[in-house]
């Protein structure tokens, strides 16, 4: 019912109790930080699910316990922001994603923690946890970075032993089929680049090595002609 449907008498003594009760409650404190409603909540299920496990809860565990609740959320929130990076990337990319997602977990659990001592325990052990999830994205960045540059490596290998067969021996084929080569190789990105780029220059000097050889073969059938 809305105040207007209610006794006026009624109201103002309702009003009266709010007012009252708002003076003389106190919020909920622990380590000296007053928790809002959805912390108190809980804070709460955590108090009655460490007394349902049979242990007699201290102030230091419960608050180990409540910022362990808050360490797992930081470090999903790390782990969700790293998830939308698109696999491969370069290594200092990489880098710099991790700084940026690590450092926004160390935030969100410096504006949530609980108790200086305890806190510091759990920083490290999040900083940790944080490394362990990073080793991993490192390992997926070298896994994929190694799948496109290997798949891209094949494409040229095999366009130029496509141009390497012709009947016709052609320079402006063999020269466009390789620049062509280089300009998609671009697209490999990550740890593999490098060693892959290597790769790419052997295959260059051996193509030019054939070019070569091409260009001698045109210029004595060319002077067979005259």
């Amino acid at each position: 019912m809305k105040d207007g449907e209610l006794d006026p008498f009624y109201v103002k003594k309702r009003d009266l109790l709010k007012e009252l009760v708002a003076s003389v409650i106190r919020p909920k404190i622990v380590q000296g930080k007053a928790l809002n409603g959805k912390e108190f909540v809980s804070f709460l299920e955590q108090i009655l699910e460490a007394l349902n496990k049979g242990e007699i809860p201290s102030t230091g565990s419960l608050v180990e316990v409540f910022n362990k609740g808050i360490l797992e959320r930081c470090l999903k929130l790390y782990t969700d922001r790293m998830a939308k990076l698109v696999l491969p990337l370069s290594e200092q990319s990489l880098q710099i994603a991790h700084e940026g997602s690590r450092e926004e977990a160390m935030k969100a659990f410096d504006e949530q923690h609980f108790g200086r001592h305890h806190a510091k325990r759990s920083v490290e052990k999040l900083d940790e946890e944080i490394e362990k999830v990073y080793k991993n994205f490192i390992l997926a960045n070298e896994y994929r970075s190694s799948k496109l540059c290997e798949a891209l490596y094949i494409r040229c290998e095999d366009k130029m032993d496509q141009l390497q067969v012709l009947r016709l021996p052609s320079m402006a084929k063999f020269n466009a089929g390789f620049l062509q080569c280089n300009q998609s190789f671009e697209e490999c990105v990550g740890p593999s680049k490098a060693s892959y780029e290597q790769r790419m220059m052997k295959m260059g000097y051996s193509n030019r090595f054939y070019g070569d050889a091409i260009g001698a073969l045109l210029a004595v059938l060319w002077e067979e002609e005259t």
